[in-house]
């Protein structure tokens, strides 16, 4: 898995269509934004989901948090399936949206269900 971090318009969706390109084996995209246009549009005007200031910055809440820490356990999971994944991300939290990654990435995976009988 590849996370990318940078900044809003910093070139990173660009990064990555090149990376897709040049990489040997297919990789599957993925990006914040994507993750924020599937939120319900109520969400990207509320203070429990997430807020632009004019000035650029965001605040999210605690609506928000919960998806995105299913969101990125569902991305983890289809890595750990074999999926080669990039993340296009804005570390909104510095130091503290790395180790959200993190603890996504090192999730142990669930015990397989029993087999059906017939």
């Amino acid at each position: 898995m590849i996370i990318l971090n940078g900044g809003s318009s910093s070139g990173k969706s660009g990064i990555v269509r090149c990376l897709q390109a040049i990489l040997a084996d297919p990789w599957l995209a993925f990006g914040c934004d994507s993750f924020i246009d599937a939120l319900p549009a109520k969400m990207q005007t509320s203070d429990a989901g997430i807020v632009f200031a004019a000035d650029g910055g965001a605040s999210v809440g605690a609506d928000y948090r919960a998806l995105e820490e299913a969101w990125m356990h569902g991305i983890a999971a289809m890595a750990r399936a074999g999926a080669r994944i990039i993340i296009d991300d804005v570390f909104l939290g510095g130091a503290a949206s790395q180790q959200r990654w993190q603890k996504a990435l090192a999730r142990e995976p669930s015990p397989p269900a029993p087999a059906d009988r017939d």
